[in-house]
């Protein structure tokens, strides 16, 4: 074939990596028209029809349709309106995976929570949309304490090894208690926005700041005392983008089933809880 300076109709499809009844889908619309024809009436096709072939299934496969490639092909501003039709089709898959990466969110989510709770806790748009919001606010919130956490580490890490080289130690204890301090930030930040759902009785609730501190913990759950029936076990976390507005040891309205008078009259006001 590395020869040959003519196709036929075949050996030009087997050339280009596609079909023979393509190449003459191609003639019908009148986008390869062959160069000339072999004494017992067969199709031939040159180099150029090769490459015009390639460049026809190139900007196929770029999601262009048939009449904009004829447009393009038989234009002599060929290449300002490819660009402009590439630039078109390129706006249209960005739009397409911004959708198809919301969606892809929504499935990670449901299933986060089927995993986690064992149903589904939002259904609505409006609910899927906190629990997206409730979702990338705790992720900004992890970020934030592994920077800070990094910077605690160079902190008093650096202080100590400047001590030991100088002999001056009074950076020392001045970077153990900025260490302290934004440690107890941390914490107190996170604790103002996550409340704990009891296995048990099904109620959610925030927890004192002691307990927060000393209960061992996983990445999604903690082992607390519930304040609504008593039992202490691993309970599922979650973490809310706006700060709660009930105080540490209550539980969320709505949720409270031991009629406990705290819960009844923060359910009583009514309202958000968050």
């Amino acid at each position: 074939m590395t020869d040959k300076t003519t196709y036929t109709t075949g050996e030009l499809a087997e050339a280009c990596g596609t079909s023979v009844r393509t190449v003459q889908y191609y003639d019908q619309k009148d986008l390869l028209a062959p160069s000339g024809y072999s004494d017992g009436g067969r199709r031939l096709y040159t180099e150029d029809d090769a490459g015009r072939l390639r460049f026809i299934l190139l900007l196929k496969s770029l999601g262009l349709k048939l009449s904009q490639i004829k447009g393009i092909l038989e234009s002599p501003n060929r290449a300002a309106i490819l660009d402009a039709l590439l630039e078109e089709r390129r706006s249209q898959l960005e739009e397409t995976l911004e959708r198809d990466a919301a969606t892809l969110e929504s499935i990670e989510l449901m299933q986060h929570d089927l995993r986690l709770f064992g149903h589904l806790p939002a259904m609505t748009t409006a609910a899927m949309d906190d629990r997206m919001r409730d979702k990338k606010a705790r992720n900004r919130c992890w970020t934030i304490m592994i920077v800070v956490g990094i910077f605690m580490d160079i902190a008093w890490i650096g202080t100590l090894v400047y001590g030991i080289i100088s002999g001056v130690w009074w950076p020392f204890p001045l970077a153990l208690v900025l260490v302290a301090v934004a440690g107890i930030w941390m914490v107190v930040r996170y604790d103002a926005h996550a409340t704990y759902l009891c296995p048990a009785c099904k109620a959610e609730f925030r927890t004192k700041l002691w307990p927060f501190l000393i209960a061992g913990h996983t990445l999604h759950t903690r082992k607390l005392t519930c304040p609504c029936c008593g039992t202490k076990d691993w309970c599922i976390e979650h973490y809310y983008a706006d700060p709660l507005k009930i105080a540490p040891g209550e539980c969320m309205p709505g949720t409270c089933h031991c009629h406990d008078a705290v819960c009844e009259t923060v359910a009583s006001e009514g309202g958000d809880s968050r």
